[in-house]
């Protein structure tokens, strides 16, 4: 099959789960046998890079920063490039990471006839906190409704769109490249390392009552260390480094995002990997670090609630209240991250964590990409309809 995966942003020019998924993604069903294209955007001039299993089209970036003073987000702009891409090149169907390329890709349908996916990997905030541009949900409702399918990568995410767009869809978790991840059993509590691997300068990640929780944890553990392997603006890394005593400062690692190779790396050597942030719709580092045997620490709140039920490979506190945009609970994540390390030293954990996370591979989960655009395409080429995921026929 000739495969379109689109999405605003890509690896490397931004560093979040979407996009590391997008070339996993991608790298799978190339490894598949079929010709795969990414169309996405960067700064600067675009490009056409052919030096992997897949053609990836980085067009230009039709958007700068400044224009989300006014309520223009990267995927508003997007929504033109994505079109045009998508009315210039031939594919049998198409996987949209965003709401507005899915959007673009049901416009485009009407001329290429080409199917398309929508991969809901993100939900609306239950609290606005950051300007944007609105039409009161329509594009968000059109690229639900008009999709072929509708994958959501969590049951949260199918409850939250079931309930507000009147449409479940099916639940695809987002695999993980488990492979990459090895195992370490056992970890030395002499200096006990927290590793945040969250885009932190989103309020909603916990930036905040991380930095505080630490505060809070060196009074049990003094030797304790925090890595924060994000690229933090210089003027918030200040403003959550006033939130520590200046004595503990130097137990503070900013390593930046780094490259794909650092994480395993990273994980192996920390006592615990901590994601506190509101209404998670999955945790792509949550699997990764149980991948690595390393125990967990999250919020009870979205999706990180049913990833981290079990006791034995992690822990989960209350944010506190759900109507504020960011965790506040510090004492709460300060007792869940001790409790976590403790787990660490024992090779068990370790055990149970990988066990869990390998359900996740691309070897368990990419399967069921394939099988539903096999169906689709099928649906298509033959002119009968598929039995959508609602019941009915699409």
């Amino acid at each position: 099959m000739r495969i379109a995966i689109t999405h605003p942003t890509d690896w490397p020019f931004v560093r979040r789960g979407t996009e590391r998924f997008m070339n996993e993604l991608a790298e799978y069903l190339a490894s598949r046998g079929h010709d795969v294209t990414i169309l996405s955007a960067k700064p600067g001039r675009g490009e056409v890079l052919r030096d992997s299993a897949y053609i990836t089209r980085h067009h230009r970036r039709l958007w700068h920063p400044s224009l989300g003073k006014v309520g223009i987000i990267e995927a508003h702009a997007f929504l033109v490039t994505c079109l045009a891409s998508l009315l210039r090149h031939r594919f049998d169907i198409i996987q949209c990471c965003s709401f507005t390329d899915a959007f673009a890709a049901s416009l485009a349908r009407r001329v290429t006839g080409t199917p398309f996916v929508f991969w809901v990997n993100g939900l609306p905030p239950r609290v606005k906190y950051y300007r944007s541009l609105s039409l009161g949900g329509k594009v968000f409702t059109r690229a639900i409704q008009d999709a072929d399918e509708v994958i959501n990568i969590s049951n949260f995410t199918q409850e939250y769109v079931a309930e507000n767009y009147g449409r479940r869809g099916v639940v695809i978790p987002v695999p993980v490249a488990v492979e990459r991840f090895p195992l370490v059993q056992g970890r030395s509590l002499d200096a006990p390392e927290i590793l945040c691997t969250a885009s932190l300068d989103d309020a909603r990640k916990g930036g905040r009552v991380l930095f505080r929780a630490f505060q809070l944890l060196k009074s049990r553990r003094p030797t304790a260390r925090l890595r924060i392997a994000y690229n933090l603006p210089e003027t918030l890394r200040r403003e959550f480094l006033s939130l520590v005593d200046e004595q503990y400062h130097g137990d503070i690692i900013f390593s930046g995002t780094g490259k794909l190779e650092d994480l395993p790396r990273w994980y192996a050597q920390a006592a615990v990997s901590v994601l506190p942030s509101m209404w998670e719709p999955f945790g792509l580092v949550v699997i990764e670090s149980l991948a690595a045997g390393t125990p967990v620490v999250g919020t009870r709140s979205g999706a990180l609630e049913t990833l981290l039920a079990d006791p034995t490979i992690g822990r989960l506190f209350d944010p506190g209240g759900e109507n504020s945009i960011e965790p506040t609970n510090a004492e709460g994540l300060s007792q869940a991250i001790d409790e976590a390390i403790e787990l660490s030293r024992h090779g068990e954990t370790s055990r149970r964590a990988r066990q869990f996370a390998e359900q996740f591979s691309w070897q368990a989960v990419g399967p069921r990409f394939e099988e539903i655009y096999n169906d689709i395409v099928s649906a298509k080429r033959t002119g009968i309809p598929r039995a959508s995921s609602e019941g009915g026929d699409r």
